[in-house]
């Protein structure tokens, strides 16, 4: 080669690099955000934003998983178009899906998982940039907590044995007992693994209460227990009981005794007494 195509040559190759460098940083995608934590049957956006910097765009697609469901191509008519996704874990928008906005709806435990947006170039560059987000899919309790095992009335220092459960959610409840409006001592609480249904794949998970029944414990002869369930932000409920003490004859005697004082005069009180006896005597003698 001689010296004057040797410099034709190096005058071109570095502005060949410099346009390839340039294909490769005028496509970018900057945001990929799909709704999470979400729950079974509710709907929610898909969003993936690119930069393309003048560049035409040939498609948007959307992937969970390796199945491609959405596809936009801005060159064709109609420019959206959707596929089957096996399970049919959601069900897309196309009025209100435009770009790498989607709109999807009827969302099921099976939309759980990574979620791909890939956006194409056209010819000649055909460059391809991609970005990934997760998507957690929650299946919610069919009912409140129900609190069971609970009997009436219970006797000083017996025994309550209580068990709260949160039926058919997917992940498992997360159970907390209240005993007289605070947090149940760690000491008193029983755990169980959560129950599976082989049909659905849903679980019950189920928390145990034990404690000896104190008077301490009594609130106008009663303990009051609260157990609440909870996923994630998306879901709250809880459900109470209240557990009738058997105070013995003396102690509750005296605890009338103390109310009638706090209200009464010391003669009055007195006389109540006297009364008292009197008529314990009449029932005696007759």
């Amino acid at each position: 080669m001689d010296g004057k195509h040797t410099w034709r040559l190096f005058l071109t190759l570095p502005v060949v690099l410099l346009s390839r460098n340039d294909v490769a940083q005028s496509l970018h995608i900057s945001k990929v955000e799909v709704p999470s934590p979400v729950a079974v049957g509710e709907s929610g956006w898909l969003q993936c934003q690119f930069v393309d910097e003048g560049e035409s765009i040939y498609a948007l697609k959307w992937y969970l998983g390796l199945d491609e469901f959405y596809r936009w191509t801005p060159a064709e008519n109609p420019p959206v178009k959707t596929f089957p996704v096996r399970g049919d874990p959601l069900t897309v928008d196309t009025a209100a899906s435009h770009r790498g906005r989607v709109r999807i709806h009827h969302v099921t435990l099976g939309a759980a998982g990574v979620f791909r947006c890939e956006v194409s170039a056209e010819a000649p560059a055909f460059h391809t940039e991609s970005a990934v987000a997760t998507m957690t899919v929650v299946d919610l309790p069919d009912d409140r907590p129900q609190i069971s095992g609970a009997q009436e009335p219970y006797a000083m220092h017996e025994e309550i044995n209580l068990n709260c459960s949160s039926p058919h959610s997917q992940p498992p409840a997360s159970l907390t007992f209240y005993v007289n409006g605070e947090q149940a001592d760690p000491a008193w609480l029983v755990h169980y693994r959560p129950l599976e249904d082989p049909a659905t794949g849903l679980e019950t998970s189920v928390l145990g209460l034990r404690f000896p029944l104190r008077p301490r414990l009594l609130h106008g002869g009663f303990v009051n227990v609260k157990c609440t369930a909870a996923i994630d932000q998306l879901y709250w409920s809880s459900s109470e009981t209240f557990i009738p003490g058997d105070l013995p004859y003396h102690a509750s005697i005296m605890e009338g005794r103390a109310a009638l004082g706090r209200g009464c005069p010391a003669s009055s009180y007195s006389l109540l007494t006297l009364l008292l006896s009197g008529l314990s005597l009449w029932l005696f003698l007759h």
